[in-house]
């Protein structure tokens, strides 16, 4: 009995020392980030329960969230939360010992179709070596102290098998250091490195992708539910955003570019059904590049240009991104060039001759789509976040406005209300290239505002960006106090969009007694606007101009000498 006892007491204190030893080994990263919840994922060295506490500070860490199970791999869901709300974390390791301080934090997303300020940073294709550290660090160097909603990688997440402990040391570990797994919403898509030694099967558990995410097959962040994690999509804001996998086969046994399939049923009714104002796609294979791989020699992206290139045009997509190339490549807005690069035509197949990097140089606006036109989309070849390599002599592919080869980078991405601006990194933080679209951007080309003398008429500029207002003001709202009926314009600093605004003054409020005026015709027009008299006689203005009316505020509009002035009277 009392070695049974010492026996016991033995392993309680083994346990104990295990749990007080309890280390995290795969940092906390954020998955399913939706305006009122957000899972929690990370891996400890032994198995515990799972613990998180949150709140709004710090110092307010009073609500829990936990599971009983023991486990290693953790997945915690925090949900009754408020849209667009910065709320700060802990995990709970063992008795009075956490993991967390002032940057653990998660940001929750805007409410869906909301027109606030969201960023993404993406990369793909992270061969793991120095330049994909360098990539990484010059997204930090560029992007300071600002949060960054969303991280999403373009595949080729890692190389050597697509084993855990290739994602565990080239890509958790690397993406750890600094605030961007703890902090921002991960997600990711598939390439063909992530299904190496597998069989290369969509949503298999034994491939480590699979295992490692949990992603929103089901719909849970809108969208039409794909039944899959290797392609889905998810609202954040007023952006719909589609993942999709260009390299494994569904569970139709079909790959998305050998014809008809599963994937390419759900992305037409999905594109179909959206009604956000943006759409943007992004996969692994490229349907346009002349870099390490050339789209017209490589027969699957032959095929995948052939198949999904209409389906983008049809569905007016604004933006796709791909990687798999190891260069940087960004086009103008493209439509219906289906073919080899032989067949492209500027003319036909670029919607807009603009470079659109909107900067003041010559041909450089912004680009200016509408829900009501077919705009063409803008393709990004982005596969540079582990290095990128020499591209061929051709380079870039001519439907390309910028290309950039033997260098590791990054995408960054900011969208606010209609205002989409993006940039090519270089691992100094640098942009390399840039563009910008406005979407649906109504201008006030002869607006038309109506205010009584001495009162006062605010101006606002339809756009996000800088003001040059013609009373040299700098701001998207103005006052303004015109005693006269007056007009002001307003431009950006590029000089690329213009407005116009009339504020038409209705003269100061007169009495008879005040006001001689002669005339030699006149008419009289009641609030309404209404003609309630002509008069077709020269005369003076007096009691017996009214004879008739009824007493009341009028506009009496009187011509003299070729002449004609208007006078707002009380009668």
């Amino acid at each position: 009995m009392k070695a049974s006892i010492r026996i016991f007491l033995l392993l309680s204190i083994s346990f104990i020392s295990r749990i007080s030893a309890q280390e995290i080994s795969r940092s906390p990263y954020l998955q399913l980030v939706g305006p009122n919840s957000v899972n929690i994922r990370y891996r400890t060295s032994s198995p515990i329960t799972s613990e998180i506490q949150f709140g709004a500070s710090t110092k307010t860490l009073t609500r829990t969230k936990k599971s009983t199970p023991l486990t290693q791999e953790h997945e915690v869901k925090i949900d009754s939360l408020l849209p667009n709300t910065r709320y700060f974390y802990r995990i709970k390791l063992a008795e009075n010992k956490f993991l967390g301080d002032s940057t653990y934090y998660f940001q929750t997303a805007p409410r869906i179709g909301a027109k606030d300020k969201i960023s993404f940073w993406s990369v793909g294709d992270m061969y793991p070596h120095q330049p994909q550290i360098d990539a990484y660090t010059g997204f930090q160097k560029f992007r300071g102290n600002a949060y960054t909603n969303i991280f999403l990688t373009l595949g080729d997440n890692v190389y050597a098998g697509a084993n855990d402990g290739d994602w565990q040391q080239n890509f958790f570990q690397v993406y750890a250091r600094g605030p961007l797994l703890k902090q921002s919403a991960l997600f990711p898509s598939t390439g063909n490195h992530d299904y190496d030694n597998t069989n290369r099967r969509q949503d298999d558990p034994n491939i480590a992708y699979f295992q490692n995410f949990t992603l929103p097959k089901q719909a849970e962040l809108n969208g039409i539910p794909s039944g899959s994690e290797a392609y889905y999509s998810y609202d954040y804001g007023n952006i719909h955003f589609i993942c999709l996998d260009s390299h494994a086969w569904g569970r139709d046994n079909m790959r998305i570019y050998e014809g008809q399939s599963e994937q390419l049923d759900w992305l037409k009714k999905d594109l179909q059904a959206t009604k956000q104002d943006w759409k943007i796609i992004y996969f692994h294979y490229p349907l346009y590049t002349k870099g390490t791989y050339d789209s017209d020699v490589t027969s699957s992206i032959i095929d995948l240009r052939k198949i999904l290139a209409p389906v983008f045009d049809e569905y007016n997509v604004d933006m796709v991104m791909s990687g798999h190339s190891h260069v940087f490549e960004r086009s103008k807005p493209v439509r219906q060039q289906y073919g080899p690069s032989t067949e492209f035509n500027p003319a036909i197949h670029w919607t807009d001759s603009s470079n659109g990097k909107y900067d003041s140089s010559t041909n450089s606006c912004a680009y200016m789509f509408s829900a009501n036109k077919k705009n063409g989309t803008i393709y990004v070849v982005n596969g540079v976040g582990g290095a990128g390599s020499p591209a061929r002599f051709n380079f870039p592919h001519p439907i390309m406005v910028y290309g950039k080869d033997n260098i590791a980078g990054s995408f960054f991405v900011e969208v606010e209300n209609n205002r989409l601006d993006a940039r090519f990194l270089n691992d100094l933080g640098e942009t390399l290239d840039k563009f910008t679209i406005f979407k649906d951007l109504n201008l006030q080309t002869n607006a038309i505002t109506t205010v009584n003398y001495g009162a006062s008429a605010n101006l606002q500029a339809s756009w996000n960006g800088s003001y040059l207002w013609s009373n040299n003001e700098q701001t998207q709202k103005i006052t303004v106090n015109p005693t006269t009926t007056s007009t002001y314009t307003v431009q950006d600093v590029q000089k690329c969009l213009t407005e116009k605004f009339n504020v038409i003054v209705n003269p100061p409020l007169g009495t008879l007694e005040e006001t001689k005026n002669s005339f030699d015709t006149a008419e009289i027009i009641d609030m309404s606007g209404r003609i309630v008299k002509k008069i077709n006689e020269a005369g003076i203005l007096s009691e017996s101009t009214f004879s008739g009316l009824a007493h009341g505020n009028y506009i009496l509009i009187l011509h003299q000498n070729n002449q004609t002035i208007s006078i707002k009277i009380n009668y």
